[in-house]
């Protein structure tokens, strides 16, 4: 056994050696590097580097890097792959087996001779092996997510389980990818394992902007790994559960007094007799720009009664804080009702409104409102504290 190791060490170096004549050979450690994907630009062709890496070679004929980066400076990447290449990176995997330039190289060898099943594998055991390299790999699965070789791909690889999906997903949405290859991606990966938040928001938000509220939301509750334990109409309208910029939860302004004229957070209160969680938002008078508190909703066509409490403290125009509900996209409107109030305990109001989704609008956005639009530009000063927000079907 330890004379055939031996003997196969001799047949690679050899067969290294007897390369060392050929200036055209292999895949680019350049051209690799630079994205992986179907080749389409210009020869990469250098005398200058072509030279560096021949003495490179020569001094470290053992480095199987060198030899890549020798070939490779002398090969067109949009021309055919020479004979030799397949030979090349074998004897360079016996010098660099773990080597992750001898690994793309292997992988872009299979893209480019046609075997694309294999090199996606390949090219997604690079991706998962190593964090370096994990953004050219993505690239490189990427531009081949419509071939006639991704579907095979793909389940073969979720039934084994791919740690780096996640990340691919994440890199797919933030690369533009369009809506409808991430949710059908997502739809195959949702049947196999959950992503993590960071990827339901990235591909939710991106529903959400083309007004497919529904789709976000079915991303939510089907692939998400943080899918909360509690849902209604408004999620979290009490405030009690940590705010963790989930998909549908709350989404609070920046603010700050001195930049945006107001500032809003969640805190404790217990003017009501009970320490709870409020809504709390404080103004100074400054103009009015910036969503100060919203949330969307996915809301079924149909009556309901909003309902909310609030208390205000010292505020210069009071009444001119509230909720609107509008429809997204916004080219229809729900027919709201008048506002019933109820004066409760301590300085709390109740409110409530009738309110009907037509059909047609599938998502919905649910916006506090500081007034109308003189009253924005002008400013508020004072406080209100807002607590049990309830969304309930007539």
């Amino acid at each position: 056994m330890r004379q055939d190791r031996v003997n196969a060490g001799r047949r690679g170096i050899a067969v290294l050696l007897a390369l060392s004549t050929f200036a055209v050979l292999t895949v680019s450690l350049y051209g690799f590097a630079a994205g992986w994907i179907k080749p389409s630009r210009a020869s990469l062709r250098s005398d200058d580097n072509s030279e560096q890496s021949r003495q490179y070679v020569l001094a470290r004929p053992f480095d199987a890097a060198g030899w890549l980066a020798w070939t490779g400076s002398a090969i067109s990447l949009s021309g055919e792959l020479p004979l030799l290449a397949q030979q090349v990176v074998g004897a360079s995997t016996m010098l660099g087996p773990v080597d992750p330039q001898v690994l793309r190289a292997k992988a872009l060898i299979s893209l480019r001779g046609g075997d694309v099943l294999d090199g996606l594998e390949r090219t997604a055991d690079v991706a998962a092996l190593f964090l370096s390299e994990r953004k050219d790999a993505f690239a490189t699965l990427l531009a081949y997510i419509n071939d006639p070789a991704w579907p095979t791909f793909i389940q073969s690889r979720l039934k084994r389980g791919w740690p780096a999906v996640d990340g691919f997903l994440l890199y797919s949405c933030q690369s533009g990818t369009p809506l409808a290859s991430l949710m059908g991606f997502v739809q195959q990966v949702a049947r196999h394992q959950a992503l993590a938040d960071d990827t339901i928001v990235c591909i939710g938000n991106k529903a959400i902007a083309e007004g497919r509220v529904p789709a976000a939301y079915w991303l939510w509750l089907n692939a998400s790994t943080a899918v909360p334990k509690a849902l209604a109409n408004v999620f979290n309208g009490d405030f009690e559960a940590p705010l963790a910029g989930r998909l549908f939860d709350w989404r609070l302004g920046a603010g700050g007094e001195y930049r945006e004229g107001f500032a809003v957070a969640i805190r404790k209160d217990d003017t009501r007799g009970r320490d709870n969680n409020v809504l709390a938002v404080r103004f100074n008078g400054r103009a009015l720009h910036t969503p100060i508190a919203q949330q969307f909703l996915a809301l079924a066509p149909g009556r309901y009664v909003f309902s909310y409490a609030m208390r205000e403290v010292g505020l210069t125009t009071p009444g001119a804080v509230g909720w609107a509900v509008r429809c997204v996209p916004s080219t229809l409107t729900p027919a709201v009702g008048a506002l019933q109030v109820q004066m409760a305990s301590s300085g709390w109001v109740a409110h409530s409104q009738e309110l009907t989704i037509p059909p047609g609008c599938d998502g919905q956005l649910l916006d506090m409102t500081a007034g109308n639009r003189l009253q924005m530009l002008q400013g508020l000063q004072g406080s209100v504290l807002i607590d049990d927000i309830s969304m309930t079907r007539q």
